[in-house]
């Protein structure tokens, strides 16, 4: 085969890649669980039985898709170098990117994800691109899942969110136009040659001000580990101590149905706040109640005075001139760190979850937030570009970071998205955002998506992370119960020493 040279990795692209080479992978799965309604028209489709009939169904918008975004076509060229490349592949061949499996219930795409998580993208492999989609058949309820996997380096959730859109969007016009016996189409696809989209450095300005470049030489990446561990303040970021040694990501979920979904975006415009901010103070409030509180015969609750960490992403899209487009393919993130979160029994949930949503207003709509953000983008470029370099650098943040993790917890919202109005072939019923749980990142990964009215909430944690998989397990279920009590219509306020309470009464 013979490959089209593109342009050189950019750093934040290049970042994703040397936590994949020290062993940290850093996948992202987007997608939805899709029904088969009852066909009205003239046309019958049915559920594939098979890979084959998968491949034959998903043949024509996975074409279409890979016609429109240059990205689904590219390979890496000399990953471990200080310059990698990417390549266009001449020809992309889908029996080799689609893969099919089976579950028997809706929640045990858990498996999957696991497995799709602990799995590396194997650079020197360049067959097959740095994505692939995974069909999981529910044999349940004979609904299936539509997940589109792919290395962070290639795209950012948002743009997994839009082409995600897009597959469905043409899996039902395909459905409209033929029936699946009618498919019959190649499945070797040739890419466009249009240029890929500019990435974020050459979109704006992200070099770092002298400033940054200062705190970043004194607090940061240029500081002694030894000294930075004692200066710094200490956050609560796991159980147990965690190395580079062993990458393995485990994974849990739970749903709201529309009803409770809508109870909590009312919540939202009721106190003037985001379903985000919101969620902010639930897994907050859910990490002091399950590792570091307990309560004595059931009326006396105590709680640590142990500091949290919050890292909320940023997508950079809509904050730059001219907008990113959402149906462009690329990694376009930032991100807010929220240190020193304390949460005692008298804290309330909606005066830290206003403190919380002030300090993103600020962050994301001022000149100097979007400023920060942008530096923090530029920061890449001072890290070491000698081969090795980068892999090198992330093992070093092991030692600098408390337990080598970033923050407690780090929340991923790409938002409401996937709404179906009116009648179609494929309905959706839920969406699905994941990714790994890379040692270097925080002890929490909780990823949130709404569609068609059902919020999800996908947590990844590294296994190293906890005593056991029940002890995080225990904490997502703390996580959605507090929600909903939190948004319950009647409540006026709701102090971390209630929600304690009652959740030791309901065990």
């Amino acid at each position: 085969m013979v490959f089209t040279p593109i342009r050189e990795v950019a750093n934040l692209e290049r970042y994703n890649l040397a936590r994949a080479n020290a062993g940290t992978y850093f996948n992202v799965v987007v997608g939805t669980r899709l029904q088969l309604q009852s066909s009205e028209g003239a046309h019958t489709t049915q559920l594939p039985t098979d890979a084959t009939q998968w491949l034959r169904l998903l043949a024509g918008p996975l074409t279409w898709l890979i016609q429109q975004h240059p990205v689904l076509s590219l390979v890496i060229g000399e990953h471990r170098s200080a310059k990698p490349t990417f390549l266009r592949m001449p020809s992309v061949d889908l029996s080799k990117i689609v893969r099919v499996t089976s579950i028997q219930q809706p929640n045990d795409i858990v498996q999957t994800l696991e497995y799709e998580h602990n799995l590396p993208f194997d650079y020197l492999n360049t067959e097959v691109p740095l994505w692939h989609i995974v069909v999981a058949h529910v044999k349940e309820d004979n609904s299936f899942y539509l997940l589109y996997n792919f290395q962070h380096a290639i795209g950012d959730g948002r743009s997994a969110m839009a082409l995600t859109e897009q597959l469905v969007e043409r899996l039902n016009i395909q459905a409209s136009e033929t029936s699946s016996r009618e498919l019959d189409l190649p499945t070797m696809v040739i890419p466009p040659n249009d240029p890929l989209p500019f990435n974020l450095e050459k979109r704006v300005n992200c070099n770092p001000s002298l400033l940054m470049l200062f705190k970043e030489a004194t607090m940061g990446l240029l500081l002694p580990a030894f000294v930075k561990k004692t200066i710094e303040s200490k956050y609560w970021s796991g159980e147990i101590d965690a190395t580079l040694d062993l990458n393995e990501t485990q994974v849990g979920l739970w749903y709201l149905n529309q009803q409770e979904t809508l109870q909590v975006i009312e919540a939202a415009k009721s106190h003037n706040t985001t379903v985000n901010s919101i969620l902010f103070t639930a897994s907050n409030f859910a990490i002091k109640s399950v590792f570091l509180s307990k309560v004595e015969d059931g009326v006396k609750p105590t709680t640590t005075k142990d500091r949290l960490s919050f890292s909320t992403p940023v997508a950079l899209r809509p904050l730059i001139t001219p907008p990113i487009s959402r149906y462009d393919q690329g990694c376009y993130t930032s991100a807010i760190v929220t240190k020193d979160i304390e949460v005692s029994l008298d804290t309330g949930f909606w005066a830290l979850t206003q403190t919380y949503r002030n300090q993103i207003v600020k962050g994301t709509s001022t000149p100097t937030g979007i400023r920060h953000l942008l530096e923090h983008v530029g920061m890449l470029e001072y890290l070491p570009k000698r081969e090795g370099g980068w892999e090198d650098f992330l093992r070093g943040q092991v030692t600098k970071e408390q337990h080598g993790r970033l923050a407690t917890i780090e929340i991923s919202n790409v938002g409401k998205a996937w709404d179906q109005p009116g009648s179609v072939t494929f309905k959706i019923q839920n969406a699905i955002f994941s990714q790994s749980a890379g040692i270097t990142g925080s002890a929490f990964m909780l990823s949130a998506a709404t569609a068609n009215g059902v919020l999800s909430i996908v947590g990844t944690w590294q296994k190293a992370t906890f005593s056991s998989r029940e002890r995080a397990e225990e904490y997502l279920r703390e996580f959605k119960r507090i929600l909903l009590e939190a948004t319950e219509h009647e409540r006026k306020d709701y102090r971390f020493r209630e929600a304690l309470l009652s959740g030791h009464a309901s065990k």
